[in-house]
């Protein structure tokens, strides 16, 4: 085993690797020891890829030897897939129980792309049932836990993704995002989780969820690894459209910031709201917020278009399923399809409607801003088997609350990142970042500025936890 640490970004590791500090042998038993010995407790993976990671490293590290000018460009890395999207090498469940041994003929696209690169895939990731769900409490297959503290929840769908990440057991993962799927385990565990663009990044051979809505996206450790990633995802890797290289140089440009301050006003617990109050006043004080616009939308609206949207078409999905095999679904999800049943037609029409209105006013604000700023999560990490929430002294049921500040930006389709933001109330606190449709260049360089301003708080949390 080579002295080196393991290190501290999918970046760092391809630089090792390719300096020989590490094979993708050492590399990748490194990861798979470590989930071997972690996963118990952490309930990350739903399936542990042993024997076809260590081949592919095998192959990564022969052509590294005889040929390594046709070594792709994540050469040797281990990374984790969320068991929502499929692979011909390993189960792929969609954590559910209908599909615990299902194994699909082909890669989806995302997968295929990943290995074409000579990305090592470690395993599969846990998720909510379906990607249904924000707790990622599995009713088959029992709660992912936070590395932070594993009595506290990872957040869904994407939670045994970012655990993955969080506890070192990968260097980078692929998740799902339909109504914040990614940004808020992303945010619960103190990493970074980007939804791209609607449709930057294929969704084919991905469960839909609602397909309007879907989106599939990387958590990483840095906003430069998940630039890396949507590039490789995107096939924009070496092109003039690359993400990565728009990241080279960083300046610390003064930003014209919008605030949804309503919304956080109404939904946010004080240790957010607060947190959120003192990094805004941080960021101003090195003059790296010159202008503030408050951004007003009703948040309700929002939550019920979102929600038309996607019910309808998650119930569309799942709707032969249900009749042939309802008694295997968990009970939570069971319930949210059954509900989603009764949206008419004429709501879901009206639905669509209003999601395009929506999306010219969104791409109206970005006239006099350059970027959107707002806690990613209401609330920090709650304990497992949370219900509700107390927020301004009434109880919120925490489904619903999770998504108050992610679901506007899967409902109009632009780019949004959670990128750790220090601590709120000893816990992990994830900073939003939204960008304008199709500006996703814009966004990362924003978040890798922001990323880079805000190292000593993340520096000081990570120390503390």
């Amino acid at each position: 085993m080579p002295v080196q640490t393991f290190p501290d970004s999918l970046e760092t590791a391809l630089q090792m690797l390719a300096a020989q500090q590490w094979t993708a042998q050492e590399l990748t038993n490194h990861c798979l020891e470590r989930i071997h010995s972690l996963n118990p407790e952490l309930n990350a993976f739903l399936t542990i890829s042993d024997a076809y990671a260590q081949q592919r490293a095998r192959a990564v590290d022969l052509l590294a030897t005889s040929f390594p000018e046709a070594l792709g460009p994540l050469a040797g890395a281990p990374i984790s897939i969320k068991d929502l999207i499929h692979t011909s090498f390993a189960a792929t469940t969609y954590g559910s129980q209908i599909y615990r041994d299902y194994r699909p003929t082909l890669n989806a696209s995302v997968v295929e792309r990943l290995e074409r690169a000579h990305a090592i895939i470690v395993g599969k990731t846990h998720l909510h049932e379906f990607a249904y769900g924000i707790t990622n409490e599995n009713a088959h297959y029992g709660p992912a836990r936070n590395p932070v503290d594993t009595k506290r929840m990872t957040g869904g769908s994407s939670g045994g993704s970012a655990a993955s990440v969080r506890a070192s057991l990968a260097l980078a993962s692929i998740g799902t995002d339909t109504g914040g799927s990614i940004r808020i385990p992303a945010s619960l565990t103190g990493i970074v989780g980007y939804k791209p663009t609607h449709g930057l990044v294929p969704v084919d051979g991905v469960l839909p969820l609602a397909s309007t809505l879907d989106h599939v996206g990387p958590l990483t450790r840095t906003v430069r690894d998940a630039a890396l990633l949507t590039d490789i995802l995107a096939l924009t890797h070496g092109t003039g459209a690359s993400l990565r290289s728009a990241l080279d140089e960083i300046e610390e440009k003064p930003l014209r910031i919008g605030i949804p301050g309503r919304l956080i006003e109404r939904f946010a617990t004080d240790p957010v709201s607060e947190h959120f109050a003192k990094l805004i006043s941080f960021l101003e004080e090195r003059q790296l917020v010159v202008w503030k616009r408050q951004l007003g939308f009703d948040a309700d609206e929002i939550a019920l278009h979102q929600g038309n949207i996607q019910g309808a078409e998650a119930f569309t999905v799942h709707q032969t399923r249900l009749q042939e095999h309802g008694d295997l679904y968990g009970e939570d999800v069971f319930e949210r399809l059954q509900t989603s049943s009764k949206i008419s037609a004429q709501d879901y029409i009206r639905s669509l409607a209003f999601r395009e209105a929506f999306q010219r006013e969104i791409d109206s604000w970005f006239a006099d801003i350059d970027i959107i700023l707002l806690p990613t999560t209401p609330v920090v990490a709650p304990e497992l088997g949370t219900e509700f929430v107390e927020v301004r002294g009434e109880a919120s049921h925490i489904r619903p609350l999770m998504t108050r500040f992610t679901n506007p930006w899967n409902l109009s389709g632009v780019p949004a990142i959670s990128i750790p933001g220090g601590l709120a109330d000893g816990l992990p606190f994830g900073l939003q970042l939204v960008g304008q449709f199709g500006q996703d260049a814009g966004l990362l360089r924003i978040a890798a500025q922001l990323e880079q301003a805000l190292a000593g708080w993340n520096e000081a949390a990570n120390a503390r936890l």
